[in-house]
């Protein structure tokens, strides 16, 4: 079986457990009856229909958020590559928690590697050099970045959602820095690249709780002596949503 639809019946059935409603539990089964139409070696209704109706009544509320979330992660967020992918090296030390939802988003470049990543393993390896360099020549606990745009279509988490990054000196602690692999000194990140960060992550971490939705959006040099990130690409970010052109 496909693992990206053995994924899927394995959230399907953790919400079917937690269904409540007599509409949730009716769409979920519709659902799940769909897949086996095509799919009728999995047998997973039968899982479904076993449920007691005083389970399903008792965990209401547990549904309705475990829908809201699931819905939130497979159709808001961008595909994200975790640590464990992409083959992080551990964290130095214990990370600094984000007070959530942070005010500000920080546009980055890496500069270094300055050619973008087009595959899944370049990215990885891009993001395991980094992070070296990062944590043996900086002296840093790990990657500095929140994330990591490639322009294979993914979204690499560094520090993530909720530890204190290391990429725009004085705001760590506020903000998400949002780094794009490439040199954009003379040209842009491919348009779905920006897209995916410009709308699909803003909105995911916005409606996730974890970034304000009044957020103010900057460049890196904004907040410090830096070209980052590079001059095209902040041209290009002073024209996005919640742009700031003053950094308190």
């Amino acid at each position: 079986m496909d693992w990206h639809l053995h994924l899927l019946l394995s959230l399907l059935v953790v919400f079917a457990v937690e269904a409540t409603t007599t509409k949730h539990m009716k769409d979920f089964i519709r659902a799940v009856e769909s897949i086996e139409a095509v799919n009728p070696g999995l047998q997973m209704l039968d899982v479904v229909k076993g449920l007691r109706k005083s389970e399903r009544k008792s965990l209401d509320d547990v549904m309705n958020e475990g829908f809201d979330q699931f819905v939130h992660v497979y159709a808001v967020c961008p595909n994200i590559i975790t640590r464990s992918q992409w083959g992080a090296a551990a964290f130095i030390g214990s990370p600094s928690y984000l007070s959530l939802p942070v005010p500000y988003l920080f546009i980055h470049h890496t500069y270094q590697p300055s050619t973008p990543c087009t595959t899944f393993d370049q990215c990885a390896s891009d993001m395991r050099s980094m992070q070296h360099y990062h944590q043996q020549t900086n002296g840093w606990s790990d990657i500095g970045y929140s994330f990591v745009a490639g322009s294979d279509g993914n979204l690499y988490e560094g520090r993530g959602w909720n530890w204190v990054g290391a990429h725009t000196y004085g705001y760590n602690s506020k903000g998400y820095g949002v780094s794009f692999i490439g040199d954009y000194t003379s040209t842009l990140p491919i348009k779905s690249a920006m897209d995916m960060v410009r709308y699909d992550f803003t909105s995911c971490a916005v409606n996730g709780g974890r970034l304000s939705s009044s957020y103010s959006l900057y460049g890196h040099r904004q907040a410090t002596s830096t070209d980052c990130p590079g001059n095209s690409f902040y041209h290009e970010i002073q024209t996005w949503e919640h742009y700031q052109s003053y950094l308190p």
